[in-house]
């Protein structure tokens, strides 16, 4: 028999099929379940809108106004109502799925089965349902592996033959490596992997497990026979808890935002409203769910605004500091301030809505042992006319409007304490100069492209391209 917390969830998670993109990612949000039931009226199932699904389609570049139905899967798997927690979850393991609907004779949704809400699995078979679920072949495409890491969230994916081979390792980082070389998506994974990874001797104690760990500076390690075949994968947070990533930030809060005036005559950029809460807002509450509670907010105009909305940050969940600008110090100088300055520090721009995922660019920052790691996106800009290429007065090609490709600073960095001894005390100095001023003393400086969502909220258009975001539930 149902209960009632498990009908209210089963409510929340039905979607018509004609519902546009947009409308079922917002609800999918609210409904907190991973996946939306497409049904009729009648409740009779139709199909299966995941997470994975949306983010595809969002990568793909589909309008957000198409039906749903147009991107989920039809005919999903499903089991008669009603069914044992046991039946439910050997199915789930059978087709390796995480969401399964229980129908009446009808074919009408009776109850929204979670994996999570079965609690009979052992942890052997979490394991091997984990590590079958970060196999790849190495013929797959880079595109393929890219939606499988997604799936797997292990943050690698192993790549193995037929018989479980370990030949090479796959991370985010690698593909976001293989972005800025532009490397192809149809290319084979195996050609960007590492093939030479960290592993660990089955079988393993936890203790030695951990130490190995420490000292290559991974988190994912692993476990061969003596055949060099994967026994298992094992992560950090499986040994050790998660302990968040170790990072502070910064958020410059102190432009004019000239260029959206008159919006901003009586208020800072930063507290802009994006949907119902300044857009200030939504970037601290990012930072709060990547685990940084310490936060520091450079402000100048309006900083009155600021300050009495957010107080010390305790209402948000954060530890606020202020740094008060008595004249602008442009995008870098305020960092000279910081009186607690003794780990690496995200910054942020105050109009950049981003949904980067800051561990994996701590990863990427780490890995390169880099003094400043910048976030950067791909900007394609379209030729109007036909471009002619010339050596002396000879044409060699002829490209009828191309696409150009660049990538343009993110507004978005994770930096070294020592990279302040670089920036003048009291002085206007912008990041472009600090940068710059790095690369001439030989300091490493990196890039890390960002694929997920961006926005600078610098113009009208930008701010109105915000709101419509928002409401679409890309936000």
């Amino acid at each position: 028999m149902k209960d009632a917390e498990s009908e209210k969830r089963l409510t929340e998670s039905i979607v018509r099929p004609d519902v546009a993109i947009s409308e079922a990612m917002a609800q999918l949000e609210r409904a907190g379940t991973g996946a939306l039931l497409l049904c009729d009226a009648d409740r009779r199932l139709r199909g299966l809108l995941t997470d994975g699904d949306i983010r595809r389609a969002v990568l793909q570049g589909r309008s957000l106004s198409d039906a749903c139905d147009t991107i989920a899967t039809l005919g999903p798997i499903s089991v008669p109502a009603p069914v044992s927690a046991e039946e439910a979850l050997r199915v789930m393991n059978e087709h390796d799925i995480h969401h399964l609907p229980a129908l009446d004779a009808d074919g009408r949704v009776q109850i929204f089965i979670l994996r999570q809400d079965l609690t009979v699995e052992s942890d052997l078979n979490r394991i091997e349902r984990r590590l079958k679920a970060s196999i790849i072949s190495p013929d797959a495409s880079i595109s393929e592996a890219m939606a499988q890491l997604d799936k797997a969230a292990t943050g690698t994916l192993l790549v193995c033959d037929s018989e479980r081979h370990l030949l090479g390792l796959l991370t985010d980082g690698d593909f976001r490596r293989a972005i800025l070389r532009r490397k192809p998506m149809s290319e084979p994974c195996g050609t960007i992997a590492s093939s030479h990874p960290i592993t660990a001797p089955f079988p393993i104690l936890p203790a030695a497990a951990l130490q190995l760990m420490n000292e290559h500076d991974v988190s994912q390690l692993p476990v061969v026979n003596s055949d060099g075949q994967v026994q298992s994968l094992l992560l950090r947070k499986d040994i050790v808890p998660d302990s968040g990533l170790g990072l502070s930030a910064v958020v410059m809060a102190g432009g004019l935002g000239t260029r959206l005036l008159p919006l901003t005559e009586k208020l800072p950029k930063p507290m802009l409203p994006v949907g119902d809460r300044p857009l200030l807002e939504l970037t601290i509450a990012q930072l709060r769910r990547a685990g940084i509670k310490d936060v520091n907010l450079t402000t100048h105009y309006l900083s009155e605004a600021i300050s009495d909305h957010f107080k010390n940050g305790e209402t948000f969940g954060v530890r606020l500091n202020y740094l008060q600008e008595e004249h602008p110090l442009g995008t870098a100088g305020g960092l000279k301030s910081l009186k607690h300055f003794d780990g690496t520090m995200l910054v942020i721009n105050g109009d950049v809505l981003t949904g980067v995922p800051f561990d994996a660019m701590l990863d990427f920052h780490r890995a390169y042992h880099a003094d400043l790691t910048i976030g950067v996106r791909k900007y394609d800009v379209q030729v109007p006319f036909g471009v002619v290429k010339c050596e002396d007065v000879h044409v060699t090609q002829l490209q009828e409007k191309p696409s150009l490709g660049f990538f343009i600073n993110a507004g978005t960095y994770l930096i070294e304490p020592a990279v302040c001894e670089y920036i003048p005390a009291g002085e206007r100095f912008d990041m472009t100069e600090l940068i710059q001023k790095l690369i001439e003393a030989g300091k490493v400086v990196v890039s890390f492209p960002i694929m997920e969502y961006w926005l600078d909220m610098g113009r009208h258009e930008d701010y109105l391209k915000a709101q419509e975001d928002f409401r679409g539930g890309v936000i």
